[in-house]
């Protein structure tokens, strides 16, 4: 944590320290203290219960608080709630270390707001008694008993001795009243302050319930490939067979029977379309999750990808033979199938290159078209679906689009295999 200006402001010589704001400031700051000292008191007789929940109510505090002598504005600690999350508010806090840091420092505040009112007070009734003193000697001769059996007589030439010794409190407890005030700041901003590991431990859950995502998206693309694949196109394959052997039975009958020719061309067209169908249903369920990406791995699905396409497309791979993790080498696919889309339907390209590139457990999949290029994110090319897909998975997107083109659209995402079992890495 970087050194408050109230803490750089006490090394300055005593001149410059004193006739500057911070004793004020500090004054002020303990003046508050000791009220919120006072107000925590039966806080705490309450019972256990209220102190997390007031301690929110301090740690809020004491982050704007801090500001008034100068420490860094502090960002809450704590994890954003969502609408859906709201009903469970307080346990989600009860069960994060910031709200127990900030109970912390509710006590801290309970205790040096306590002393701080003591000392304010031994303060006003030193600074009151010199006070009386000289009035005292301005007023005439009088008798006047200092500390303890201590006496003496004040008169109007001998007074002003108090003078000196009232500037020199003032001094002390400018000094005193500071580094009181600074030390309870500093605290504060430790224990009210967002540590690196809350921070940590959140973007490692966010991580953990992206990936979670992912991973049953994959599972329910799956399920509905499988259901079409062995449900549907299965009835769909029966149909076929059935209407052919109906349309070999009516071949036979219109051998005695011309007038049957128009029924069999119904047939024969009925039999048609229901292929056609099929065919349709054969890319629909390629197109959800092709199998070939599973069984035989990426760049055998890319292989297969670029031989549907009505372009040039040129495949370079370092290692046909690697497999990546499953959601890996999802998000790869797709994204060459968007690129692939994109380029047929508006860039006007005529040739495609594709390249499949891995370096330190990162693959890097890039595709360069030789259209007329100009796309970008907002012109509904699927771009920024794109980006939305590489960075569920901590992966990078980039577009290089020039008028003219080429356009140039690169993922890479972070991975990592352990044995024989894939693991997606976040990093």
């Amino acid at each position: 944590m970087e050194n408050a200006r109230i803490w750089a402001a006490l090394t300055r010589s005593p001149w410059r320290f004193l006739s500057s704001r911070w004793p004020w400031v500090s004054l002020v700051y303990l003046v508050f203290s000791a009220l919120l000292g006072v107000l925590l008191i039966p806080v705490v007789v309450l019972g256990f219960l209220i102190l997390p929940l007031s301690g929110l109510v301090i740690g809020a505090i004491e982050r704007r608080r801090n500001r008034l002598l100068g420490f860094a504005a502090l960002d809450s600690p704590h994890a954003v709630v969502g609408e859906d999350e709201r009903p469970h508010w307080l346990s989600i806090r009860l069960t994060e270390a910031s709200t127990w840091r900030e109970t912390a420092a509710l006590l801290v505040d309970l205790v040096l707001g306590i002393i701080a009112l003591t000392v304010l007070f031994f303060e006003g009734v030193a600074l009151v008694a010199l006070g009386m003193i000289a009035y005292a000697g301005l007023t005439g001769p009088t008798r006047t008993q200092f500390f303890g059996d201590a006496e003496g007589t004040m008169t109007p030439g001998n007074w002003w001795p108090i003078i000196p010794l009232t500037l020199a409190l003032l001094c002390l407890l400018g000094y005193l009243n500071t580094i009181l005030a600074a030390a309870q700041a500093s605290l504060n901003s430790v224990l009210c302050a967002p540590r690196q590991r809350d921070i940590d431990r959140r973007v490692e859950r966010l991580t953990r319930s992206r990936a979670a995502l992912v991973e049953s998206f994959e599972v329910e693309r799956r399920r509905i490939e499988r259901d079409l694949h062995d449900g549907v196109q299965q009835e769909l394959i029966a149909l076929g067979a059935r209407l052919g052997m109906i349309s070999y039975e009516i071949e036979e009958l219109t051998a005695s029977n011309p007038q049957l020719r128009p029924l069999l061309a119904s047939v024969d067209s009925a039999q048609g379309q229901a292929e056609h169908a099929m065919a349709t249903l054969r890319n629909t369920v390629r197109g959800i999750h092709p199998s070939v990406l599973t069984d035989h791995g990426l760049s055998t699905a890319l292989q297969e990808l670029a031989e549907r396409t009505p372009l040039t497309v040129r495949l370079h791979r370092d290692d046909a033979t690697v497999r990546y993790p499953a959601a890996v080498e999802t998000n790869a696919y797709y994204f060459v199938s968007e690129a692939l889309n994109n380029a047929v339907k508006h860039a006007n390209a005529t040739t495609v290159e594709i390249r499949e590139h891995t370096d330190q457990g990162v693959l890097t999949i890039t595709v360069t078209d030789n259209g007329h290029g100009g796309a970008n994110e907002t012109n509904g090319l699927g771009i920024a679906g794109l980006r939305d897909r590489a960075e569920t998975l901590n992966g990078t997107l980039s577009l290089d689009s020039p008028e003219g083109g080429p356009t140039q659209i690169q993922m890479s995402l972070p991975y990592t295999v352990e044995g024989d079992a894939h693991a997606y890495s976040h990093r």
